[in-house]
């Protein structure tokens, strides 16, 4: 990881026109959360592909470490307000920005291989975090801010891969959700699941 890239969270969001006229937004739980916990924290609402490939241009000129992307899924790929975004086009857009970084995915049923495969045979990516099924809006806001303050207590600078295990263990145990969690080992996707009654 190169030494000018900021520890911080750079936050894309979209979702269905229901959602946005009740004011669900990811944004609210995690601005304050970041904030207290001494993290950099950049948000954007998108509602087309085309915004989404403009914002991950911006995303990688920013050198945040993080994406965060919190939208609607459905098995086969990710809901934004307008499109739906297949995982292998997903990968495509999202594969150069992710060199040395880290994807976090609010997005039901959407942290799967056919994504993680693509994205870690074309990048660095250092690993993709997500719910694992299906997740509520209150359950995965709740379950990201109760993660990032757990990791900005360990360090704020960075975000090791045996300290991501050990608090979305945590998370997983308090909150009674289930996250599926890749790890890039040369080029491949290594999948662990966190649920609540695991044992490690």
């Amino acid at each position: 990881m190169t030494t000018d890239t900021v520890p911080g969270i750079f936050l894309i969001e979209s979702s269905d026109r229901e959602d946005e006229q009740n004011g669900l937004r990811e944004r609210h739980a995690l601005e304050e959360i970041l904030g207290m916990g001494g993290r950099a924290f950049k948000h954007e609402y998108i509602r087309t592909e085309k915004e989404l490939r403009a914002l991950i241009t911006e995303f990688e000129e920013s050198n945040y470490r993080y994406l965060h992307l919190a939208c609607h899924g459905d098995g086969k790929g990710i809901c934004l307000t307008y499109d739906d975004v297949h995982f292998a086009k997903l990968a495509t857009i999202l594969a150069p920005a992710l060199n040395d970084k880290r994807l976090f995915l609010s997005a039901c049923d959407s942290t799967r291989t056919a994504l993680a495969k693509p994205i870690f045979a074309s990048s660095t990516c250092y690993s993709i975090v997500g719910p694992r099924g299906n997740i509520t809006f209150h359950d995965a806001a709740l379950a990201w801010a109760v993660f990032y303050s757990l990791m900005s207590r360990v360090n704020r600078k960075v975000m090791k891969q045996r300290v991501i295990k050990d608090q979305l263990q945590s998370v997983c145990k308090v909150l009674h959700v289930s996250f599926n969690a890749f790890f890039n080992v040369n080029g491949l996707p290594q999948l662990e699941v966190f649920r609540p009654n695991r044992t490690r």
